[in-house]
């Protein structure tokens, strides 16, 4: 746990949700483990509303197997061309689920009075 942290200490940044539900997704929904996930825990930085679900709900049945570090590095243009995607489709995905913020920003903390 120590070396996670000093290798990515911008994820306690994130809200436990966020990270939680990324995790859930891909080990459950994608039955992927994630101890086997090569994209782990960088894929913990992409939205999941936007990017993650998307993405790989339009890809799981088209791809037989598929990287995430392949399929969520690239932008929206270019997951579309390399996929064989429509824009539109890609676009109607995201909105299934609308985007809520996800709480990861940092804290503002206030002074004690």
């Amino acid at each position: 746990m120590k070396a996670f942290i000093k290798r990515h200490p911008d994820l306690l940044l994130k809200s436990w949700a966020s990270m939680e539900a990324k995790v859930n997704y891909v080990s459950k929904t994608l039955g992927r483990p994630i101890s086997n996930e090569k994209a782990f825990p960088l894929l913990l930085h992409f939205n999941y509303n936007q990017v993650l679900r998307p993405r790989c709900e339009l890809i799981k049945d088209r791809v037989k197997h598929f990287e995430l570090t392949d399929v969520l590095k690239l932008t929206d243009d270019q997951f579309c061309l390399a996929y064989d995607i429509s824009p539109e489709e890609l676009e109607r995905k995201k909105a299934e689920r609308p985007a809520r913020e996800e709480k990861d920003k940092l804290w503002s903390y206030v002074p004690a009075l």
